[in-house]
């Protein structure tokens, strides 16, 4: 882990999914695919995303416009 690094969470969310994609920096855009939107898959995404970097940032599509927020 790069302790002075961002990981940036891009999520398109679903009724019964959730889709990931993750980049961190500016480097490549890697996809994760599909997750379920339940309380233990999105806790494990936040530690599998945590582990990456010291900083996250989620990013998720929501009608006409995109929200982000920030987990430390």
């Amino acid at each position: 882990m790069n302790n002075d690094s961002t990981v940036f969470v891009g999520l398109d969310v679903h009724k019964d999914s959730i889709v990931v994609a993750y980049s961190v920096g500016f480097g490549e855009v890697e996809a994760l695919g599909k997750i379920a939107p339940r309380a233990n898959d999105i806790d494990r995404l936040c530690k599998r995303m945590q582990s990456k970097a010291s900083n996250v940032l989620f990013v998720y599509e929501a009608g006409p416009a995109a929200t982000a927020f920030i987990a430390s």
